[in-house]
């Protein structure tokens, strides 16, 4: 385990970090169906990082996602790794900033931890 993961889990521990399951194929292959990731809430996140938001379209639905880009209004383009999978800003467009629940800092797949 690496320095960093270790340090993800023990602000996890203290409720500073929030986990997240993964359950659709439109991450595939960095992230696969029922991985875990740790999501670092109020932490601004760069274009290529993986993040966590709200649908734009169902409140109710979270969706993880890689940052494209910043539009120039400051709204979010964000892409699925799989495009064949993904329903993301080619669909249903971009994001406001406050559906972003968070960047993905660590993920647990099949026993491993990567950061």
């Amino acid at each position: 385990m690496t320095l960093s993961a270790l340090w993800h889990l023990i602000q996890w521990s203290l409720r500073r970090r929030r986990g997240f399951r993964v359950s659709g194929r439109s991450m595939l292959p960095l992230l696969s169906p029922e991985d875990v990731v740790l999501i670092a809430p109020h932490t601004a996140p760069s274009p290529g990082d993986v993040v966590l938001t709200r649908h734009p379209l169902r409140a109710d639905v979270q969706i993880v996602k890689r940052l494209s880009h910043f539009t120039d209004d400051g709204r979010l383009f964000v892409l699925g790794d799989n495009p064949t999978e993904s329903t993301d800003s080619r669909s249903f467009g971009t994001i406001s900033p406050e559906l972003l629940l968070g960047r993905v800092v660590l993920r647990l797949t099949s026993g491993v931890l990567t950061c």
